[in-house]
C-alpha cells in the first residue's frame, strides 16, 4: 500500500498514544504474548459508559458483553496483526486507519482495512470505539 504513513515515533497526542496502546494490549492478549487478561483494559475506559460499535451500527456492546466477545476471540486461537496507516485527533476523538490481518489455526487468513474511532471523556478514558471495516479482495 502506498501513501503517507503516520510514523509512531512522531505521535505527540496522548489520546492517540492511548488508542494505539489499547490496540497493542489487545493484540498481545489475543496472540498470547502476555499473561495479562482483558481486565488490563479497564483502567483505560469508563466501564459504565463504554460502548463498542461495529459495521452493524444497530449493535452496541457495553463493556461486559464486549469483554466476553474478546474472550471468545482469543479462545479461537491464531495470530492477529495490525499495521498503522494513519492516526489523527480532532478534539476528544481519535481516528486510527489500520490494515488488519488474522490467521486462524486452520490457516485461514482474513485481511481488512479499518477505521477505528475512539471517543474520550474529560478524564482521558475511552468511552466508545466505533469500527468501520472494509474487507480486502483476494488478488
Amino acid at each position: 500500500m502506498t501513501g503517507d504513513w503516520t510514523r509512531q515515533d512522531e505521535i505527540t497526542s496522548d489520546r492517540v498514544r492511548k488508542a494505539l496502546d489499547w490496540g497493542d494490549r489487545m493484540t498481545a492478549i489475543v496472540n498470547g504474548t502476555t499473561d495479562d487478561d482483558w481486565d488490563v483494559l479497564v483502567p483505560m475506559i469508563d466501564t459504565d459508559r463504554f460502548v463498542r460499535r461495529g459495521n452493524e451500527r444497530d449493535q452496541e456492546l457495553r463493556w461486559p458483553a464486549y469483554r466476553e466477545l474478546l474472550v471468545q476471540w482469543k479462545a479461537v486461537g491464531g495470530i492477529y496483526d495490525k499495521t498503522l496507516f494513519r492516526a489523527s485527533q480532532a478534539g476528544d476523538v481519535v481516528y486510527l486507519d489500520l490494515d488488519e490481518r488474522s490467521e486462524r489455526p486452520d490457516g485461514t487468513v482474513n485481511t481488512l482495512r479499518s477505521i477505528s474511532i475512539y471517543a474520550f471523556d474529560d478524564q482521558d478514558r475511552i468511552v466508545s470505539v466505533d469500527v468501520c471495516m472494509g474487507f480486502h479482495q483476494a488478488g
